[in-house]
């Protein structure tokens, strides 16, 4: 082996991470209130394959999510990909398999997704999104839904201080709709807007040849941040029915987060463009304070589970569990409630069984250590509790600095105060 490969072989590409102990455990306990958060709101899970064709998980992402497309060959020569996101996949699965399930659909998914993009705070080249999807009803109770499981996951998480950025694609759709631009002009114009430079919008426009009152109303869109007095400015700068239409059809959403008192935490932005090529209606990105990116981001799109079978409307968002652990840790515990001496005893490995029957952790020795060494040993790993074997039917019980020798019966009915 060169010394190179044997340098390789103990690392892990760059992009990549172990977690083990706290870590590990902080990252599934914030999954499990993710999980049971959805749950309540009646989403049920789904799990999509890790991988699958590469034009199928292309479908309708924009070009630099394909680019950062983790692709490879299988032995019949054709090309596969890692999932770059979730949607996209939940998108096939109702298409081809669930289309004549009753509607609405309500999934859920906790998954990793892969991308060949420059790691940053909070995201690798894997990391996990938790999400929903809420498919067949295209209306604005079921965008206000989406919104409202968003504000009620990021409050389960136990994080008070945060922002939802909601905006609506459909209106810039209808402005760019009176003039005929490709996929690379209007991508340009999303990135001006995006970035709220109005310098750089002001060129887009003129190397684009846009003006009048179209030119008007992109220049503003950036600026179209606040409360309800945004509808208001947004509707005198509309220019056809169909971006006064996506304006009343945010207006009634936003209503709706009033009444499920959650719009304190909402923020008009018709400058929030989405780079998913599928969004086209509502689309939304949630900030927290004290974290320069966003933490999750969703939308409508209506035309994606079409590309592969059935038209239905949808509407769903992701949370990103790795950026959320910058702002929120659970609190963890992995250690052990009880450490057993190890013997031959059946009544001592009874007595084992039936801590962990009501829900105790129990390591059982596997080292012969001796009592002395057994309670250092306890004591390092943060074990409350040891028990050590004296004999067919007593025990020893070491709890801090008292010792007691008991009998299996009494240690059993003591185990009823060690909850966790």
């Amino acid at each position: 082996m060169t010394q190179q490969g044997y340098a390789l072989d103990r690392q892990l590409p760059h992009g990549l991470t172990d977690l083990f102990f706290e870590q590990a455990a902080a990252k599934v306990a914030l999954e499990r209130i993710l999980e049971e958060t959805f749950q309540r709101w009646g989403y049920t899970r789904i799990i999509p394959p890790t991988f699958e064709y590469y034009e199928s998980l292309a479908t309708e992402v924009s070009p630099q999510i394909q680019e950062d497309m983790y692709r490879f060959f299988d032995r019949e020569g054709h090309i596969l990909a890692l999932r770059p996101d979730m949607t996209v996949p939940v998108a096939r699965v109702v298409a081809t398999k669930l289309y004549d399930q009753e509607l609405p659909l309500r999934l859920y998914y906790v998954g990793n997704v892969f991308r060949y993009e420059e790691p940053q705070a909070g995201r690798r080249r894997e990391f996990t999104q938790a999400g929903i999807e809420l498919v067949g009803a295209g209306t604005p109770e079921a965008d206000a839904e989406v919104v409202a499981v968003a504000v009620a996951a990021l409050r389960a998480m136990g994080v008070t201080n945060f922002q939802i950025n909601l905006g609506q694609v459909a209106f810039l759709q209808a402005i760019l709709s009176e003039i005929g631009l490709t996929n690379g002009a209007s991508r340009r114009l999303e990135q001006a807007i995006d970035r709220k430079n109005d310098v750089e919008l002001r060129m887009v426009l003129a190397d684009l040849g846009i003006t009048g009152d179209v030119a008007s109303a992109i220049h503003a869109i950036p600026h179209l941040c606040g409360g309800r007095e945004v509808l208001q400015q947004a509707r005198r700068l509309a220019i056809n029915a169909a971006a006064r239409q996506a304006i009343d059809y945010l207006e009634a959403v936003y209503a709706l987060l009033q009444v499920e008192n959650v719009a304190e935490h909402v923020i008009l932005d018709l400058g929030e463009i989405r780079h998913m090529a599928y969004y086209t209606g509502i689309s939304f990105l949630g900030y927290v304070e004290g974290l320069g990116f966003p933490i999750c981001g969703g939308g409508r799109y209506d035309t994606l589970i079409a590309r592969f079978g059935q038209s239905l409307p949808a509407v769903g968002f992701a949370l990103g569990v790795e950026r959320s652990l910058l702002v929120t840790r659970p609190q963890v515990n992995i250690a052990s409630d009880v450490v057993m001496q190890s013997c031959q005893h059946a009544g001592c490995r009874a007595l084992a069984q039936a801590a962990r029957n009501r829900g105790l952790r129990v390591t059982v020795d596997v080292l012969h250590c001796d009592e002395e060494t057994l309670i250092s040993h306890a004591r390092r790993l943060g074990a409350p509790r040891v028990i050590c074997c004296r004999g067919e039917g007593r025990c020893l019980l070491v709890e801090g600095d008292t010792r007691r020798e008991l009998s299996y019966t009494a240690i059993e009915e003591a185990m009823d105060t060690w909850n966790r």
